[in-house]
């Protein structure tokens, strides 16, 4: 079969890599590069007669590494009724309203995305669905898929009654006089009851969701992603696709630890994890490691704390230290890499000793074992994750200042003026990994470099920015999202910058946002998507 040659010129090339991190050509043969540089030098390195693509004096980089993606979850999310932005409760029952309308004959009521500043006190409450979608169970994520508002006809589906205990790591919130469910479910109450149930989907409706998603990271210049919280039928979903030549970027996958309270039963998630690891191990599709869910969110008051809310409240880790220890220490062992979602510093410290635990015990290195999201460290946390290594995996984009009044009232102005913290971790030197969570936030990739560079909010620039003086430099922040992300996710061999020897996944932008300043970022779209020199979205 011929060589398959292409020659890409015509814009400026942010190669990501600090030793050549601008060029003005790329070749490409067989879907590796052979050469970034100067032009007519690819020109040579590209052979007789290639293709030509012409970025029209654009911009061309690498292809974004999305380093916390739920890649069903997004494609189901996007089949919901929107209710992120919707600014008053009242907004939120006519928008769930509109959906059930419009969806007669769905067995759920389905939404996504509310925003707890958005609801009386914080508090969801049944009785706001149940008068305009009294004969059908609503199910509506908060933004955070760390709970879900419910009416009383799911409380039914779900056979939660006053007398249903509370599993383990979560709470059914109940009315303090009468102790029935009140409709808001938190944390296990969410991913250990109302998951399972709304992702018993067929294999069809699956694939359509994974399809979906994938099909919306191309379009946004996004090539690999890392799924933090992979079930086995997601797995086999995008196995499926890649069998069928279909799977449009990259995926590392994290396997989802289930905190049941039983050790026995939580180190057999482990060994499976293992047994997935071995036998998905290639450049499209890997599992990597696994992943808890150690605390709750900020704004939700679940994300536990060294000192309480400024409520007075506070919550208790998912995943406390004795339980968490010894998991880690499997993982580590069998050769996982580990990700732990911690959000607040008591989680942080039990996060960080449970994987400084691991290298000890098991005399082992290079796991690259991180820590997610880690939106209010202290700084001697800071400095121990930069001594001992951990990955900083953090998303610009929930520092969008347009979604963050609740955050700031929870932790108070002192805590709060040091939270995402990301100078911080390069200072010390810790790895920093971007991503986006989708979809508990958008995951269009520019937008969330606007924020990377500038902690402004993309819908509204007139809002104040949170810690303006924490941005990042735009080169930076394209690192961070690009090979920074690679590395952390064990693909900086394959992807993540642009360089003889690399995968060509290459997103070629309409404009020069580096030339033009961030602002241009959120006028900036993707034109073309590459992954393996093959084109998976072209505009």
């Amino acid at each position: 079969m011929a060589e398959k040659c292409v020659l890409i010129t015509g814009a400026r090339v942010f190669t990501a890599d600090p030793e050549a991190p601008w060029a003005e050509a790329i070749a490409i043969r067989d879907g590796r590069i052979v050469h970034v540089g100067d032009a007519d030098e690819a020109a040579s390195a590209a052979g007789r007669d290639p293709e030509r693509i012409d970025a029209a004096g654009g911009l061309i980089v690498p292809g974004f590494v999305d380093g916390h993606v739920h890649i069903a979850m997004t494609g189901a999310a996007m089949r919901k009724a929107q209710l992120r932005g919707a600014g008053s409760v009242d907004e939120i029952r006519r928008r769930v309203q509109q959906w059930a309308d419009e969806n007669p004959d769905a067995p759920r009521v389905l939404g996504t995305a509310w925003v707890h500043g958005d609801v009386p006190n914080g508090q969801p409450d049944k009785t706001m669905l149940d008068d305009i979608v009294p004969d059908r169970p609503v199910y509506l994520d908060a933004f955070d898929f760390h709970s879900t508002w419910v009416n009383s006809a799911a409380l039914k589906e779900l056979g939660i009654t006053a007398e249903t205990p509370d599993p383990v790591g979560g709470e059914i919130v109940r009315d303090p006089a009468t102790g029935e469910a009140t409709g808001w479910l938190q944390e296990t109450a969410t991913t250990n009851m109302v998951w399972p149930l709304l992702s018993n989907v067929s294999d069809d409706e699956l694939d359509l969701q994974v399809t979906a998603a994938l099909e919306a990271f191309a379009r946004a210049g996004i090539t690999s992603v890392v799924e933090m919280a992979l079930e086995e039928p997601a797995l086999a979903s995008i196995a499926r696709l890649q069998a069928a030549g279909k799977l449009s970027a990259r995926v590392v996958g994290h396997v989802i630890m289930w905190r049941t309270g039983d050790l026995e039963q939580e180190l057999a998630q482990v060994a499976r994890a293992a047994e997935l690891a071995k036998q998905y191990r290639g450049d499209m599709l890997r599992v990597s490691g696994i992943k808890f869910i150690g605390d709750g969110t900020i704004d939700g008051c679940t994300a536990a704390l060294s000192q309480p809310y400024t409520d007075g409240s506070n919550c208790d880790p998912i995943w406390p230290s004795d339980a968490l220890t010894p998991m880690v220490a499997a993982a580590d062992k069998a050769g996982l890499q580990v990700a732990i979602h911690a959000i607040g510093d008591a989680t942080i410290d039990d996060a960080i000793d449970a994987i400084e635990n691991a290298a000890k015990v098991n005399g082992t290195t290079g796991r690259r074992h991180r820590i997610e999201h880690l939106e209010y460290a202290r700084e001697d946390q800071i400095d121990r994750i930069g001594r001992i290594g951990i990955t900083a995996s953090m998303q610009p984009v929930h520092v969008d200042p347009a979604y963050l009044a609740n955050w700031l009232e929870k932790l108070g102005e002192e805590r709060g003026a040091n939270g995402f913290a990301w100078p911080l971790y390069l200072k010390v030197g810790a790895p920093l990994a971007f991503g986006t969570d989708t979809p508990t936030a958008p995951y269009e990739a520019l937008p969330n470099m606007y924020i990377a560079s500038t902690r402004k909010s993309p819908s509204d620039e007139t809002i104040e920015p949170h810690r303006p003086d924490w941005a990042l430099p735009m080169e930076d922040a394209i690192r961070h999202g690009t090979r920074e992300s690679a590395w952390a996710a064990h693909l900086d061999t394959i992807t993540g910058s642009l360089k003889a020897g690399m995968a060509a996944d290459i997103v070629i932008l309409d404009r020069d946002f580096f030339a033009e300043g961030p602002t241009s970022l959120l006028k900036t779209d993707v034109r073309l998507t590459m992954i393996d020199g093959k084109v998976v979205y072209s505009a």
